[in-house]
């Protein structure tokens, strides 16, 4: 690629250069969010015995507390609220378990990725190099979001089962403390000492899961709306150029194409297996705790399961609407073809845009199991989730 990504200057009509930005500048603000989230999972480059001690610590974290969550579901098989309390953390963990092994297994996939959209942004255009620029604002904005409605959520499950025990201390005159989510342990843990070094931990674990399930998805969300961007790049320039036989940018141009489709269907083969599971279990969440806001509803713990909704919309919402963008964007380079002027080219001309608009016609694949990850598809499941919930309001009315 390293013949490729030399020529991309190519693609401007305009005459626009690339800017006289240093590539160590360029590397710490372009792919911010991607390279923090990553390291969030402890997913380096470049393997070291701390990043492999961080990733371990975290990846054992999660399994035990999803463990501890499974072990609390079953000693508490008889009391269907008490089994919800537990689902919601239980499922987030399982999870983030599932993320941070697949994004481990796809390394280098990911980090291959990375490297091919530097080069392309180091030999991009001006105007294109804006675009980029203007989308990676846009992506550190939504992951922002995102960060502060997951670390929100996790921060209401501490601080509520603080604010609990401390009531019970002073208002009732009981020692009553509970930890922050709903697990439990094979041992005993109700000495004081011990009670408190397991709250911390179920405290810091709770984090933990926040940051390698919402890291993940921003991180995917961020690589998929560059590569959108390089879609809509490589739209303009046909759209735009006048085409002409023995024209060596054409010939860059499709290669462009071919190598930003090939991105494409590599992010999602990464990724496939976590958005797969991430939808299922999302779906399995919205109707839960949906139960569980309709039955406490109009006392203070509707704020935690409202917080938590949100935080789980906006993650479905993250995989759907940049599945959808990829699925459009790399479709739309075969319409953007065909309203240029392909019909003063040569043949032999015709015949090189031919092979390309027969490549766009197969757009990046977003299907993931039984499922595709597009807007539609968090429609229905949104639309689902809320027809559950009115139909419980409807009993509880009743």
């Amino acid at each position: 690629m390293a013949t490729f990504t030399s020529k991309i200057a190519w693609t401007a009509n305009d005459g626009n250069h690339r800017r006289g930005q240093s590539p160590d500048k360029e590397k710490d603000n372009f792919l911010r969010v991607q390279l923090f989230t990553m390291a969030l999972n402890g997913i380096r480059k470049h393997e070291t015995v701390s990043s492999r001690i961080y990733f371990y610590g975290c990846f054992l974290t999660m399994l035990i507390m999803d463990l501890a969550g499974v072990h609390f579901a079953y000693q508490n098989a008889g009391e269907i609220l008490l089994v919800c309390d537990c689902l919601g953390p239980t499922f987030t963990c399982f999870l983030g378990v599932v993320k941070q092994y697949y994004l481990d297994v796809h390394r280098e996939q990911l980090w291959y990725i990375i490297h091919e959209l530097r080069k392309l942004k180091q030999n991009a255009t001006v105007s294109d190099i804006e675009m980029i620029e203007k989308n990676n604002k846009i992506d550190q904005f939504l992951a922002t979001a995102y960060f502060a409605s997951a670390m929100g959520t996790g921060t209401i499950f501490i601080v509520e089962a603080i604010l609990k025990g401390t009531y019970n201390y002073f208002i009732r005159n009981c020692i009553e403390w509970n930890l922050p989510i709903a697990i439990s342990f094979p041992f005993d843990i109700s000495h004081p000492a011990i009670f408190a070094f397991f709250f911390i931990w179920c405290s810091a674990a709770t984090y933990m899961v926040v940051f390698s399930s919402v890291s993940s998805d921003a991180g995917f969300g961020g690589l998929a709306s560059n590569l959108v961007v390089h879609f809509k790049i490589l739209q303009n320039r046909f759209k735009d150029r006048r085409f002409e036989d023995n024209d060596q940018s054409l010939e860059d141009l499709i290669e462009y194409h071919t190598l930003v489709l090939k991105l494409s269907r590599r992010l999602m083969s990464s990724f496939r297996i976590i958005i797969l599971n991430n939808l299922l279990v999302a779906s399995v969440l919205l109707c839960v705790l949906g139960f569980e806001m309709v039955v406490y509803l109009g006392t203070s713990l509707m704020l935690l399961y409202i917080t938590y909704i949100t935080a789980i919309v906006i993650q479905i919402f993250f995989f759907s609407y940049y599945g959808s963008q990829l699925l459009y964007e790399s479709a739309a380079v075969g319409d953007a073809i065909y309203c240029s002027n392909w019909y003063e080219a040569t043949p032999k001309t015709r015949k090189l845009l031919l092979f390309c608009i027969k490549r766009a016609q197969v757009p990046v694949n977003t299907k993931v199991g039984i499922m595709v990850a597009s807007l539609p598809t968090f429609r229905a499941i949104v639309n689902s989730a809320g027809s559950y919930v009115a139909l419980l309001l409807s009993f509880t009315e009743d």
